[in-house]
């Protein structure tokens, strides 16, 4: 089988789960906004937001490191690291909370009860772990095993939302986190060697893996945290409310990014951290492919909603979700470079540019704090600090994009 037909194989194993988890998505999602109201979905978008931030870094980016291993061996007791290190740390953020009584949901001004906070950090652990047990499956390339996981996690969360309101929009989310994470650990206890951790192990890891909780988690926390900081601060800045309109936009649009870049993403993960240093010439075309697909299957769907966004959201959600088109509409630009851009966003990381990731990062993370204080402090309405974000996004999108292509090309041709 030559490696046109693997990459095919490989996309085709993992879109079959991602396609029907995300239709479930998008099948319920009507229900789901006329059981609940904007407010809850503000909270619940938070929620989802502070997991996005922290279950990407709570293993101190370790987990990368599991598809570069040389061995098994070295790859299962990373596993077991980064699984040992997000329960630490997760424990600890709820532990500071009964301390203090200060958690990130008061950071934001939103009012939860504890069994909200302790759920809080329940799903950053089990999101920090089915992260890590996918980079294991990608480096075991069991493509299927990641789509029959993601599958069960939207099948028992939207089950438990539709079927039990009472109990809330969280509650449900936790369990199918937990049934993803399930899924994905027994696959992992069957195929994994037996290593435990011995001084001279730890050790190892130390001296060998040192540089990704120095270097690369920083970047990676900076870049979820970019992503979110938008929600984030227009909770902060414009109320639950707001953020629940711009959340249930989000959500529907994120669905086509999200089923698209996870998919291309882990594929041309999974073959450039094997082929960076041997095959760079077939990463660099790999690279190109992969960007072409994203705008040329996104560019379909980007349209009808930039036409009719407003008139969609309110026949299929209701009319009071009219007001999330609109967003929608505003934000289609920089949500179209995003699902260009996110699928190759590990590439500078690939190549060791640590230090260019980083301030892209930190020079976006920035800039978009810089513009919703300047909102606040002119007092601009929500549209138009949506319209200066759009205008933002897009250029610190572009300008990844042609820093990746840029530095791939002279590692791959040796300029």
């Amino acid at each position: 089988m030559n490696k046109t037909t693997n990459f095919k194989k490989f996309v085709w194993r993992l879109l079959q789960g991602n396609v029907l988890a995300q239709s479930l998505v998008f099948l319920t999602a009507p229900f789901l906004s006329r059981l609940y109201g904007p407010e809850v979905f503000g909270v619940y978008t938070v929620y989802l937001s502070i997991i996005s931030i922290f279950s990407n870094s709570m293993a101190l980016s370790l987990e990368r490191a599991i598809p570069l291993a040389k061995t098994k061996r070295v790859a299962t007791l990373l596993v077991k690291a980064c699984l040992a290190i997000a329960l630490v740390l997760s424990s600890l953020m709820f532990l500071l909370y009964l301390l203090t009584g200060m958690s990130l949901f008061s950071l934001l001004n939103v009012q939860v009860s504890s069994h909200v906070t302790l759920l809080l950090s329940l799903s950053i652990f089990f999101g920090s772990a089915i992260q890590t047990f996918t980079f294991w499956q990608m480096r075991e390339q069991r493509f299927s095993t990641i789509s029959y996981a993601k599958l069960a996690q939207s099948t028992t969360t939207l089950g438990m939302q539709l079927t039990t309101p009472g109990l809330g929009l969280i509650i449900g989310d936790v369990l199918g986190r937990f049934a993803s994470a399930t899924i994905q650990g027994i696959r992992f206890w069957k195929t994994r060697l037996k290593v435990g951790f011995s001084k001279r192990n730890l050790r190892f890891l130390v001296r060998k893996y040192y540089r990704y909780p120095l270097f690369s988690s920083g970047s990676l926390f900076l870049n979820a945290l970019t992503l979110q900081v938008p929600l984030l601060l227009i909770t902060y800045y414009f109320g639950n409310e707001i953020a629940g309109f711009f959340g249930l936009g989000q959500r529907v649009i994120g669905m086509p990014i999200v089923l698209l870049t996870s998919v291309l993403g882990q594929v041309f993960y999974s073959v450039a951290a094997k082929g960076m240093h041997t095959e760079s010439l077939r990463v660099f075309s790999l690279f190109k492919n992969v960007v072409k697909k994203a705008m040329l299957y996104g560019l379909p769907i980007f349209t009808i909603l930039a036409l009719l966004a407003p008139s969609i959201f309110a026949f299929i959600f209701g009319e009071e979700w009219r007001v999330s088109g609109e967003y929608v509409q505003r934000l289609l630009p920089v949500f179209y470079l995003q699902l260009v851009t996110v699928p190759v966003s590990q590439t500078l990381y690939l190549l060791g540019h640590q230090k260019t990731q980083f301030l892209w990062d930190a020079s976006r993370l920035m800039s978009i704090v810089a513009l919703f204080f300047i909102a606040h402090i002119q007092q601009l309405n929500i549209l138009t600090v949506l319209s200066g974000y759009a205008i933002l996004g897009s250029i610190f999108y572009g300008l990844f994009l042609f820093l990746s292509y840029r530095a791939l090309r002279n590692f791959a041709f040796g300029t």
